[in-house]
């Protein structure tokens, strides 16, 4: 395979941009740092739930998280797509979102807004 290609599928097809980034999760998903940070969303989330005034129960919609709070929290990942793998997970959701990294090397792009799901 040239650098040009793109890897073969089981079904000898060449991947999509989207299969990549699949499989480039899937294969991220599996270290400890991305499980221990998923931990720290969790928890993070679930101290900071706003209660619902009428029902008494914590209103999650409430409660917001990004990347930048995982940072923040477990230092560096040992891969940047650590972070996109951390979000891909049923806890989680989007909110729809986005707002700017405040970590220098992020150069001030955007990022997703994340809820409990």
């Amino acid at each position: 395979m040239t650098p040009t290609q793109l890897p073969l599928t089981p079904t000898g097809a060449r991947s999509t941009g989207l299969e990549l980034k699949e499989q480039g999760i899937e294969s991220l998903e599996r270290h400890r740092w991305v499980d221990d940070a998923r931990l720290a969303a969790e928890g993070m989330l679930c101290e900071d739930m706003a209660v619902d005034t009428y029902t008494g129960l914590p209103d999650s919609a409430l409660s917001r998280l990004t990347s930048d709070d995982i940072h923040d929290v477990m230092g560096p990942p040992p891969h940047d797509n650590c972070y996109g793998a951390i979000f891909h997970d049923k806890r989680f959701k989007a909110t729809g979102e986005r707002v700017r990294s405040t970590r220098p090397e992020a150069h001030g792009r955007e990022i997703r807004v994340w809820r409990l799901a």
